[in-house]
């Protein structure tokens, strides 16, 4: 590892984002996140493992840190509509909902037929105009 670190050789990132992938897929978040800090030490402006990191963090609850992994991976790659739709997930779930459709809507102007943003956005609209249903 130190010799990747040190050569910033960007296929044992890759390594590394793999073995996150195994120990999450485990149940292992908190092994999978420290797999995934390996792989960003490595190749800091990778926004996949960014955005992947950002769903494990998801996953645990810590919806703060999410968003800021989500936020890393759009400042790389605006137009990471699965990135976008993550974050819009955890402000709804921190409800809000403001935030939460603004993510929605860039999804939709990016990928104009995406159903999952589309239902999303509704929901909360129904959620909070219940005479909409």
């Amino acid at each position: 590892m130190e010799v990747a670190l040190r050569n910033n050789t960007l296929g044992f990132a890759q390594l590394f984002l793999l073995r996150g992938l195994y120990f999450e897929r485990k149940g292992d978040i908190i092994r999978a996140i420290d797999e995934y800090d390996t792989a960003l030490r490595i190749n800091p402006g990778n926004a996949e493992v960014l955005f992947i990191r950002g769903l494990a963090f998801g996953k645990q609850g810590a919806l703060d840190q999410a968003i800021a992994n989500f936020d890393d991976a759009l400042r790389i790659n605006p137009a990471f509509a699965e990135a976008l739709y993550a974050r819009g997930n955890a402000w709804e779930k921190k409800r809000r909902f403001d935030r939460a459709i603004q993510d929605y809507d860039a999804v939709l102007r990016l990928i104009p037929n995406n159903s999952q943003a589309a239902n999303s956005r509704e929901n909360i609209l129904r959620q909070e105009n219940p005479a909409l249903s």
